[in-house]
């Protein structure tokens, strides 16, 4: 079994990986991606095709970097987004809003 670091991945710009999906084994290449969130530039593994939740969540673990599919991102056991967010990156504008409830009284 051949390993690579986090580092070789980030500087490669992609890894290719084995995943098993649907009953069948799959090849599947991950491109990293920089995702803007509330802490900064976080690079995460972005997944084009589907991948169960199950083996992101094992991909994560095993290269110790975020793996998103569309909505769905898994982080390695223990970690948050902040842990990977690129030192010297601004964090992104976050504006929250109450939401707003307008209600009549019926007579």
């Amino acid at each position: 079994m051949v390993t690579i670091n986090k580092d070789e991945i980030l500087k490669k710009g992609y890894v290719d990986v084995k995943v098993r999906a649907e009953g069948m084994r799959q090849s599947h290449r991950l491109h990293v991606k920089k995702q803007q969130t509330a802490h900064g530039l976080v690079p995460m593994l972005v997944a084009q095709h589907y991948i169960p939740r199950k083996e992101l969540v094992k991909l994560a673990e095993q290269f110790q970097l975020p793996v998103k599919h569309k909505d769905v991102v898994a982080l390695p056991k223990g970690k948050m987004p902040k842990d990977f967010a690129e030192p010297g990156t601004k964090p992104a504008k976050v504006k929250i809003e109450a939401d707003t409830v307008e209600a009549e009284v019926e007579d």
